[in-house]
């Protein structure tokens, strides 16, 4: 990361971006809440810098961890009063101008970005790239991590047989084991079997569970 004596705020001296640069900012963040793997959100914001600040490197750790962390809740909205102080912050430069930060400021979590160059500096129209860029990179993060929890629900509920899709549309719709059983033919027991490999599959603790995932996955209210 940057040390203190980088910590040098350079911004007052940025201009304006022209409309190419302004059209590129713009295609950047819609690819960063329209990217097709939700999942994949730090490596995109890595090719997202690359691509409007070409650099020799991309530190994306710090980023990473916050992608990881899981200690807070995702989906919840920010507490009343929660700083936001990250997201006010400029864009830092080294003296020499070969390393540049951004930091955003999500929901429940603030990360650096840091860029660097090795031979030429960063100059004054990649730092008025990396502003309006960094604004627009902590809501992106909430927005991903919102995907991500669907996608991931979605790719598990693929993961279940035929058999089981079926068994757990029903579970979803508030039968008990023997209606399930007289609607597919089979007895309340093979269906109790189905439900718990659902169950583990979906990593659902209970059925009232596996029924909500079910919902999110396939856009349709739980009768559970």
């Amino acid at each position: 990361m940057l040390t203190i004596a980088d910590r040098t705020d350079a911004r007052t001296d940025a201009p304006p971006l022209d409309s190419d640069d302004l059209w590129c900012v713009l295609a950047a963040v819609l690819a960063l809440h329209q990217g097709g793997d939700p999942t994949g959100f730090p490596d995109l914001v890595g090719t997202v810098c690359e691509r409007l600040m070409p650099a020799d490197h991309v530190d994306l750790r710090d980023l990473r961890a916050a992608w990881a962390d899981r200690s807070a809740h995702d989906g919840e909205p920010p507490e009343a009063g929660a700083s936001s102080d990250a997201a006010a912050l400029p864009v830092r430069m080294s003296p020499d101008g070969h390393r540049m930060a951004l930091t955003a400021a999500a929901s429940r979590r603030s990360f650096w970005i840091v860029l660097e160059r090795y031979a030429e500096p960063f100059d004054r129209r990649d730092r008025s790239v990396a502003e309006s860029l960094q604004a627009h990179l902590g809501p992106a993060f909430d927005h991903a991590r919102l995907r991500a929890g669907e996608w991931e629900v979605a790719e598990a509920i693929r993961s279940l047989t035929v058999r089981e899709q079926e068994v757990l549309a029903l579970v979803a719709d508030g039968r008990t084991n023997r209606d399930i059983g007289l609607a597919l033919f089979i007895e309340p027991r093979t269906v109790e079997k189905h439900v718990e490999h659902i169950r583990t599959k979906l990593g659902a603790r209970s059925r009232t569970e596996a029924a909500a995932k079910w919902a999110r996955g396939v856009g349709v209210p739980s009768g559970i």
